[in-house]
């Protein structure tokens, strides 16, 4: 199983809430869910894989400040769910568990409302743009050759 059919599988156990689980460093969310939260809290939507959009919160942000978190959701009404890694927890996934760290019971959100549905959106067409890494590599050896030139044109001119 894969993390985001983890997710997946605990939006099917909530399916009224936004669900929001720990990876790595940040509470992300997928899907539908990552939708609503862009659309509501202003987060950045990423493509995690073509036709799956996500979005998250870092985890340092939300565990230093849950009430201030829990106020900013209840404020807009939304039932969510978020998972934290959490010994002894309730779900397991691989070699950890994880458990509710906040709950909010708030308007549902079991119908999928116009554009929610992630493959629908336009803006979440998985695209790899240009490598960056790559362009400058490319342009470092660019600059490499050129200096190469330079060496034999001097080496020329003083034989």
């Amino acid at each position: 199983m894969k993390f985001y059919e983890f997710i997946e599988f605990l939006q099917k156990e909530n399916p009224d809430k936004v669900i929001m689980v720990k990876s790595g460093a940040f509470f992300n969310a997928i899907g539908r869910d990552a939708i609503i939260l862009e659309r509501l809290l202003g987060l950045k939507r990423t493509c995690h894989a073509k036709f799956l959009c996500k979005c998250g919160l870092p985890v340092s942000y939300v565990r230093e400040n849950l009430e201030e978190v829990k106020k900013r959701l209840e404020e807009k009404k939304i039932s969510v769910a978020i998972y934290d890694e959490i010994k002894g927890g309730k779900y397991r996934y691989k070699d950890k568990s994880y458990d509710i760290i906040l709950e909010i019971q708030g308007e549902s959100i079991k119908k999928n409302k116009k554009n929610l549905n992630c493959i629908n959106c336009v803006n979440n067409v998985y695209t790899k743009d240009i490598n960056k890494y790559e362009i400058e590599r490319e342009n470092f050896e660019e600059l490499i050759n050129q200096l190469k030139q330079i060496i034999e044109s001097i080496k020329k001119h003083k034989n």
